[in-house]
């Protein structure tokens, strides 16, 4: 009964309400599409955001780097992880790659390949794209030198063994995962501006560029066979709050004299990063207040006009045994219809835009408590009008003004 005097309901006011259900739709559109943006840019940000919003530097190695480094640069002078530490102010964590003195062999000797390592602290916040297998586990947890390859001639995939020469013993790696080309990795050198993001901690792999394959194996599993390895590329590391800006400048003084060809304080990494996460929300959330606004207000005049036309059938139901109560119930009935039908439009629209112009859509728990949200304040506003105009009379009154 309340259902078919909803659709009723709709049907005597379709101008208000077809342009309800297209402003709704394009703003639950223009909402997903806004938290996607978010979503994918926040992606490389989240698994390290604490260590971003942390006291401390980012530093980049243009090569191993090295106690002597301007002096023999001998290998077993090389630092990695940990040892690095032991040289600076008090610092907390290290998320670093290294890369790995190690040879690839085969029955027709040594092959070209590109090694690093990550320490735990990176395998345990950061899972790069696989294109099969899984990645790697922690040191603690492996029972053999796991590694996880790159696109590759050799025929390496998940599963495979690999012959592999840390210097002054052989050992064999399992292959347990297989990276999808491009995808992105701690490591590898960026083009630095004065706007320097989070991003320059990742970069993507790609088998053609690269020419070589990649192996990435976890860097203190490695230490505990003496591999030699040296910290290269991109390095985090946090401070306690009480480190002071002095002592920063002395750290990044003494990571220069290791081979740090690059360093900035993390507190301005993460603040380029914000701006960069929420660039498009902010271009975007003008748009979305001016949708929303002329749907909210549509919403609220269709139902008020519905209400209004629609009072002296409602007395006259109250008469019949219906409760006063239950004219409300019946335009948040028809406003939850058009929401429904607003939703519907909303997910076919989405699917073809992001065909046609080639745009991600994130599909998690955000968008859809976004999604909720939203629906839930057109409920809302939807309700109010019948809610005021039925507290301000009564069946009987109306009855005695017809």
């Amino acid at each position: 009964m309340l259902l078919k005097c909803a659709v009723k309901n709709i049907k005597r006011s379709k101008l208000m309400s077809v342009l309800t259900v297209c402003e709704m739709t394009c703003a639950v559109v223009i909402t997903l599409v806004m938290v996607s943006s978010v979503l994918i840019r926040s992606q490389y940000y989240t698994p390290f955001q604490d260590m971003f919003e942390s006291k401390g530097l980012y530093c980049e190695f243009s090569s191993a780097a090295n106690k002597d480094f301007y002096g023999e640069n001998k290998a077993e002078d090389f630092l990695a992880n940990d040892d690095l530490l032991q040289f600076l102010h008090s610092p907390e964590k290290i998320s670093a790659c290294n890369i790995v003195s190690c040879g690839v062999m085969t029955d027709k000797g040594l092959l070209a390949v590109n090694n690093f390592s990550y320490n735990d602290e990176v395998i345990r916040r950061f899972t790069p794209k696989l294109k099969s297998g899984r990645w790697l586990n922690e040191s603690d947890k492996a029972d053999c030198i796991e590694c996880v390859v790159s696109k590759n001639e050799y025929g390496w995939e998940n599963g495979s063994r690999v012959e592999i020469d840390l210097g002054e013993k052989k050992y064999t790696a399992l292959v347990v995962g297989v990276l999808e080309d491009r995808s992105k990795i701690v490591g590898g050198f960026a083009v630095h501006s004065s706007n320097d993001d989070f991003n320059i901690f990742f970069n993507p792999y790609d088998h053609e560029i690269e020419q070589e394959p990649l192996m990435i194996f976890s860097s203190q599993y490695l230490q505990k066979l003496g591999a030699v390895q040296g910290l290269f590329s991109g390095c985090l590391i946090t401070y306690p709050e009480s480190v002071t800006k002095d002592q920063l400048k002395e750290d990044q003084q003494t990571l220069a004299k290791f081979g740090c060809a690059y360093s900035m304080a993390l507190t301005d990494l993460d603040k380029n990063s914000k701006q960069y996460l929420y660039r498009h929300l902010y271009d975007m959330l003008p748009i979305i207040i001016v949708i929303l606004v002329l749907a909210f207000v549509s919403s609220l005049s269709s139902s008020a006009l519905t209400m209004r036309t629609r009072l002296k059938d409602y007395a006259v139901f109250c008469i019949c045994g219906m409760r006063w109560k239950h004219c409300v119930l019946i335009e948040l009935i028809r406003s939850a219809v058009l929401a429904a039908v607003s939703l519907v439009l909303s997910l076919a629209a989405v699917s073809v835009v992001s065909k046609q112009f080639s745009i991600s859509i994130v599909w998690s728990g955000i968008s859809l408590v976004n999604i909720a949200a939203l629906l839930l304040m057109f409920l809302l506003v939807s309700l109010a009008a019948p809610y005021f105009i039925c507290r301000a009379s009564t069946p009987k009154q109306l009855l005695g003004q017809y």
